[in-house]
């Protein structure tokens, strides 16, 4: 009874000291403590003496307001550019090429994954993508995205922004209605270009590949479009 009274005036006196305590948390720039004073930590433990033990302040404090690596990524995008169709079968095929226009909303996050701990450039995202063509018809995607943020290897850096170049891979589903038919397919999209970055926004231009394998409502024909385009 007693060691859970303990228990619950020690967790309680943690919550109500951590309410108290300031902003400030480990980062990267945090500094480790120096193997003298590790070692004289698990010394003072191991002998069961903690009154030689001296406690110092961090430096330089590093406060959550100045940590840029983000929680969540929240973006739009839009394009234009060309898509060719093309419809064949086991005679022979056509193209017919459109104009198209999109519309695009992510929703990510950035990881370390294979990088240096805490350098967050790889981005896996959803996204949502609303496409018109120039026949009055729309095309609507949803994709599951990996993105390579190459800010190691910046083309021009200062003090409040850096340029640098990126690639990003996804893969989904699409669908369209056309002719009173509701059809769907197989769609994956291969993007790079720059991507500027000041503070927690960023601003890219890249250019774009996507290729859709359509499942045709009349069978024996294979259905295929292919987009090249700025976004």
């Amino acid at each position: 009874m007693i060691s859970t009274l303990k228990k619950v005036v020690l967790f309680i006196s943690f919550v109500l000291v951590s309410l108290q305590a300031d902003g400030n948390v480990w980062t990267r720039e945090t500094k480790g403590l120096s193997p003298e004073k590790r070692d004289a930590i698990i010394k003072a433990y191991r002998e069961s003496n903690t009154s030689t033990l001296e406690f110092e302040d961090d430096v330089a404090p590093i406060v959550i307001s100045d940590i840029e690596n983000n929680i969540l990524v929240v973006g739009a995008s839009v394009g234009y550019g060309t898509r060719t169709e093309t419809v064949s079968n086991m005679v022979g095929a056509y193209d017919v090429d459109y104009r198209i226009s999109s519309f695009k909303l992510l929703l990510g996050k950035d990881f370390t994954l294979w990088h240096e701990e805490y350098t967050q450039p790889v981005r896996l995202y959803m996204q949502f993508t609303y496409s018109a063509l120039s026949t009055d018809v729309a095309v609507t995607t949803y994709t599951f995205g990996i993105k390579e943020n190459m800010r190691y290897w910046p083309l021009y850096e200062s003090a409040s922004y850096t340029i640098y170049p990126s690639l990003s891979y996804e893969i989904g589903s699409a669908s369209l209605q056309r002719t009173g038919y509701d059809i769907s397919g197989i769609t994956s999209e291969f993007s790079g270009g720059l991507s500027y970055q000041r503070g927690n926004f960023e601003y890219a231009l890249n250019i774009v590949y996507n290729q859709t394998a359509w499942e045709h409502p009349i069978e024996g024909i294979k259905d295929e479009s292919k987009v090249f385009k700025p976004i």
